[in-house]
């Protein structure tokens, strides 16, 4: 079935309510998917990264996979590395890796050789973090501190010539467009973000 393409649909229940035809929007839980799912019916919902380690952890078992990571964040994170990057591209990192290593060791830092500015995390709908928190471990507790999350694991680097205005209003421009609209915060408030911007 063809969705939307709204970015809302990422979420398991706004993707059940796509296949079913309807508006792209986030069921009330409960019931979860798993009990009262797609068409009513029980219904498991796994991304591209939980079919991915699937193999890994029925080969070499659950306590193999969990020793990769940190805390509550265990196992493995894909990152997708872009913007201004010597070396772009998906990588497989272990959850606690910091900022700073996946961006000079896997990415060689920025393509231009000047000196990076932000660091955007997550998506349009992350968060741009400074060159003063690159140090931040790559999981979801110490993101959440840093009023960040790993969202879809992108991770954009912005050398000292980006126009941080131009990204603020980037973002919100990615919002009014994929604001699922049931929200009045969201679906008004980008909008007028982009405004005001």
């Amino acid at each position: 079935r063809l969705g939307a393409g709204a970015d809302i649909c990422g979420e398991e229940t706004s993707l059940l309510e796509s296949l079913e035809g309807k508006r792209g929007q986030v069921r009330f839980k409960p019931p979860i998917p798993a009990i009262q799912g797609l068409f009513d019916k029980p219904t498991l919902i796994n991304n591209v990264l939980t079919l991915a380690a699937a193999p890994t952890i029925l080969a070499e078992g659950g306590p193999a996979y969990a020793a990769h990571g940190t805390g509550r964040s265990r196992g493995t994170l894909t990152v997708q590395l872009a913007g201004n990057v010597k070396r772009g591209g998906l990588v497989e990192i272990p959850f606690g890796l910091s900022l700073r290593e996946l961006i000079e060791t896997y990415g060689g830092g920025t393509d231009s050789g000047r000196k990076l500015r932000a660091v955007q995390v997550g998506g349009p709908l992350g968060a741009y973090l400074p060159e003063s928190l690159l140090d931040l471990p790559l999981d979801y507790e110490a993101l959440a501190s840093a009023q960040s999350m790993l969202g879809h694991g992108g991770v954009v680097l912005f050398d000292d010539t980006v126009d941080m205005a131009a990204q603020a209003r980037f973002a919100f421009e990615f919002c009014a467009i994929e604001s699922c609209g049931k929200c009045t915060p969201c679906r008004i408030g980008s909008t007028r973000g982009v405004e005001t911007i």
